[in-house]
């Protein structure tokens, strides 16, 4: 059945509202060859800024905004253009990354403060998903936007962190801003808005999938959730990234819970992509819920026999709630 006959035994069924538009399917390649490409146009975007960098003699960063705001056009131009065509896409995509890595370096360079760089890095990529008519494009801005709000809100809240330095040279305070509530604070305000926004989304679901609206909200969902899944470590201490010896095998503390905080929102990612039926979300949420977990396993300061007993215990309560889901799926009519 072709997209226009399914349209129309809905409307005729009463499904869906008899002025539904006829919304053409975007793409049919698979999830995983979605990824590889934007993988790709990452790459080619970086091959991109370098090789005009080099041909146009740019020495200053400042004079990277006017090479990135044409980029940007053409990019936009041919998505415009030449639709579904997976060459022009993929050109599309190198050379819209390469104008963003040139306007968002322009900004790190001219804007001394982090705060007011990262917010222009984040108004940017919200303009990307709004003009990009292109679903990889959408779903790079909204995770790179998503990965920006965090941050914004990290370093507002702990400026300077890693630095044993409270007072900078010019006399004012750079401790974090709450003290020692800080840490939980800034974690829930920096995931909170962005999980209310998936469950908003999921919950009217029904409401803009068949509608032209979809072409924004899918691309949005799936984007806030590989931030979610993926990025939980951008909203932990500074000493826990760095992954260094002397992060390792701390005490036990609240530090070391933020692993698990990633943990947990890598599994509402994993229900939500099950909700959504997207096996490929639901996967990659689950490598990156395993990945937290070997990170506070190894940042977790005791010994390798009441680790193993911690693993065992959890993996006894996993295989019991699975056991119960499967009778539960096999009791449903």
């Amino acid at each position: 059945m072709k997209v226009a006959e399914l349209v129309h035994a809905l409307r005729e069924r009463g499904v869906v509202a008899s002025d539904a538009p006829l919304i053409a399917v975007e793409s049919d390649r698979p999830w995983f060859l979605a990824l590889l490409l934007g993988i790709a146009g990452w790459i080619a975007g970086v091959f991109v800024i370098v090789f005009l960098t080099l041909a146009l003699g740019i020495q200053s960063a400042k004079d990277l905004l006017p090479p990135g705001i044409v980029l940007l056009g053409v990019a936009a131009a041919l998505y415009f253009v030449a639709r579904s065509k997976v060459f022009v896409d993929q050109l599309a995509l190198a050379l819209s990354i390469a104008g963003q890595l040139a306007i968002a370096t322009y900004f790190g360079v001219t804007l001394d403060d982090p705060v007011p760089a990262i917010a222009a890095i984040l108004v940017l990529q919200l303009l990307v998903f709004v003009v990009m008519p292109d679903r990889v494009a959408r779903t790079l801005a909204v995770l790179f936007a998503s990965i920006a709000w965090v941050l914004i809100v990290r370093i507002y809240l702990r400026p300077n962190e890693g630095s044993d330095v409270f007072i900078d040279a010019a006399g004012h305070v750079v401790a974090p801003l709450l003290g020692a509530w800080t840490l939980p604070i800034e974690w829930l305000a920096s995931w909170l808005p962005l999980i209310a926004l998936v469950l908003w989304l999921r919950v009217t679901e029904t409401a803009w999938m068949g509608r032209a609206v979809a072409a924004l909200a899918r691309p949005a969902i799936t984007g806030l959730l590989l931030a979610l899944a993926l990025g939980g470590i951008a909203a932990e201490p500074e000493s826990l990234l760095s992954l260094n010896g002397a992060g390792m095998g701390r005490q036990f503390d609240l530090w070391a819970l933020f692993p698990l905080f990633s943990i947990a929102l890598a599994l509402f990612v994993a229900y939500t992509a099950f909700q959504l039926r997207s096996a490929g979300l639901s996967g990659l949420a689950i490598v990156a819920a395993l990945a937290h977990l070997a990170r506070f396993y190894y940042l977790y300061g005791t010994t390798l026999t009441l680790k193993s007993m911690i693993m065992f215990a959890v993996g006894l309560v996993l295989l019991g709630a699975g056991r119960l889901l499967g009778r539960h799926a096999g009791e449903t009519p």
